[in-house]
């Protein structure tokens, strides 16, 4: 099957499977079917790039400490989940180059090397 990534504002679509947000902070009119925040960056990471505080690799190499590197058995798990399931990883961010869904499905890939992922 295939780990997709996408922005949660997108409208569910037909190919979706099961849509997991990675979001810090949700809102209930998000279309998500479960939530997994630990794979989210702490709030002060988050608010640190965002306010500009750190650059983008700088926020990479923090978030594989804080975020990737303590949940391993978690992102085995979802890649697991994708490897049998349609799974759609959802955060905010319109584009995934600079988003934390991107690290997290590349992730996925290096324990399922012939999992198909579609970054979005």
């Amino acid at each position: 099957m295939t780990l997709h990534t996408a922005s949660v504002a997108r409208k569910r679509q037909k190919n979706d499977g099961i849509r997991i947000s990675i979001m810090r902070f949700n809102r209930h009119y998000y279309e998500y079917d479960m939530w997994i925040n630990s794979l989210a960056p702490s709030r002060e990471l988050l608010f640190a790039y965002k306010e500009g505080k750190i650059n983008w690799g700088q926020y990479e190499t923090r978030f594989r400490k804080e975020v990737l590197e303590k949940n391993k058995d978690v992102i085995k798990g979802l890649g697991h989940m994708a490897s049998n399931l349609e799974v759609t990883l959802l955060c905010w961010e319109d584009s995934p180059e600079y988003c934390h869904r991107r690290l997290v499905a590349e992730e996925c890939k290096k324990y399922y090397p012939n999992l198909e992922v579609v970054i979005k």
